[in-house]
Order: structure tokens, then C-alpha cells, then sequence
């Protein structure tokens, strides 16, 4: 969720370190969640999978690393980031250039978010709603 605090990338072609953009986010998924027969795995076809939001966007994830336990947009790395942050900007749980905190998830009224397999190939629900 801090990505952008973090170190920058090399742009190896000019040597050039390339800072990181605030909405660049990528989860790390629990092994015991990555684990399950039917989570995502890297290298294989559901590597890279659609998701449809609670709240009714649609884009591309995928999972790569060990055990597959990252978990980020497929093709621009802001798409989640745009998506996690702005729900906690305009819930006024987040201010834009602070550090993602457990506060802010408390602020915000969930530190959780759910992915979930639908019965349509390749596709998943993933939740991140405050429900009272």
C-alpha cells in the first residue's frame, strides 16, 4: 500500500531511478490464503484473472512472486491503487501523500478485503465495502 515511499525503479537502459507513483499498490496475500486449491497461481492461466468490485469496476489482476502472495493490476500497476486509495480518500479515512496506516483502516471501518471465485471462468469478486 506504501509503494509510493518506497525505492524507485531503475530504468536500466539510463541508470535513471524512476519514483513511484501514489496510487502503485500491490497486496500481499497470506500463504495460508495462497494455498487454497483454487486461488490464483503465477505461471499458469489463472495467473492473470478479471475482477469486478463491489462497487462496480471491472479490471485485470494478477499474482506473481513466491506462492503467488503478490497480488496487483495486470498491465498498470495504478488500477488497484486507484481503486484501495481512493475509497479511503473519499471515505477521509486517507490523505493523499500519507503513509497507509492501521488507523487509516480503522478510520475507514475494514482492514480486510475479500476475492472470491465466481462460477464465470476466470473471473472474481473482490470486496472492500463497509457494511453497517
Amino acid at each position: 500500500m506504501n509503494a509510493f515511499f518506497g525505492e524507485g525503479r531503475l530504468a536500466r537502459a539510463t541508470g535513471v531511478i524512476q519514483p513511484r507513483h501514489w496510487y502503485e499498490v500491490e497486496l500481499m496475500v497470506p500463504k495460508s490464503i495462497t494455498d487454497n486449491d483454487d486461488y490464483p497461481q503465477k505461471d499458469t492461466p489463472s495467473a492473470v484473472f478479471d475482477v469486478i468490485t463491489d462497487d462496480g469496476w471491472k479490471f485485470k489482476c494478477k499474482v506473481s512472486g513466491d506462492f503467488s502472495k503478490n497480488l496487483r493490476s495486470d498491465g498498470d500497476l495504478k488500477i488497484l491503487g486507484r481503486w484501495i486509495k481512493g475509497r479511503l480518500e473519499n471515505s477521509g479515512a486517507l490523505e493523499v501523500g500519507h503513509l497507509v496506516v492501521p488507523e487509516t483502516f480503522e478510520r475507514y471501518g475494514r482492514s480486510n478485503f475479500s476475492l472470491t471465485k465466481t462460477t464465470t471462468p476466470n473471473l472474481w469478486y473482490l470486496d472492500f465495502g463497509v457494511y453497517e
